[in-house]
């Protein structure tokens, strides 16, 4: 029973990347080890993959947090997570809140290389893109580390992690940005598989570009409110 169980999610998920052959979700940022050859780490990784996801919600957990640490994952976190919510669709919150946690957790790992490591990670990355993304975490570091997350490709994620890190954001607001932008886009992706099934992707892959600038133009807002509204406070008590 278990492996028809196994063999149904490994179909279903084969379906759903057949459909989204376009998506590139891997990001051109280098890693923090280097460059390596994606092609040689490809077939490795589809085996850790599928094994993970033989785990149900534990493996999306690991994966999650494996992705967002930086190693290349085929598919990656985005394609299991609505498989699950498509095969358990009474469980689409949970399936996104632990994706979420394990993403955030693994965009920490990321934000302590570049606070520790910060000159050697930093010195690996284009320095046009280096320098737009260390002036955008400057001028407002929730915002940005946001609207990376929310953003569709080819919005360099991983940079604006590792950058974070090194221009030394309080690990608080830090993992706080991140948990509530990826509760937001998994939330959503959960919630789309549930209805659309198989559809779910290609629908996402369509009109995402469009969904993430509506989402990072709603998160502006309201921290644009939130800013106002401290701002305001303060002159009343003065």
């Amino acid at each position: 029973m278990k492996h028809a169980c196994i063999e149904v999610r490994l179909d279903r998920l084969n379906r759903l990347e057949s459909l989204s052959a376009r998506r590139r979700h891997y990001n051109q940022a280098v890693r923090p080890w280097g460059s390596p050859c994606r092609a040689c780490l490809m077939m490795p990784m589809n085996g850790l993959r599928n094994s993970l996801l033989a785990l149900g919600l534990p493996g999306l957990f690991l994966l999650a947090l494996v992705d967002s640490a930086g190693v290349p994952l085929p598919g990656g976190v985005d394609v299991v997570l609505m498989l699950l919510a498509w095969q358990n669709p009474q469980l689409f919150f949970w399936v996104a809140l632990i994706a979420a946690v394990g993403s955030t957790l693994g965009c920490l790992v990321l934000y302590r290389i570049g606070r520790t490591g910060g000159d050697v990670a930093m010195r690996r990355l284009d320095p046009a893109k280096r320098d737009w993304v260390t002036a955008k975490v400057r001028e407002n570091d929730v915002l940005a580390v946001m609207a990376a997350v929310l953003a569709p490709p080819p919005l360099p994620t991983k940079i604006f992690m590792l950058v974070a890190g090194f221009v030394r954001m309080a690990w608080p607001r830090f993992a706080a940005a991140v948990f509530f932008a990826r509760m937001v886009r998994y939330t959503g992706e959960a919630y789309l598989a549930m209805r659309l099934g198989d559809q779910a992707v290609v629908t996402l892959q369509r009109n995402y570009p469009v969904i993430g600038v509506l989402l990072v133009m709603t998160v502006a807002g309201y921290l644009g409110v939130r800013w106002l509204r401290r701002r305001r406070a303060a002159g009343v008590i003065s």
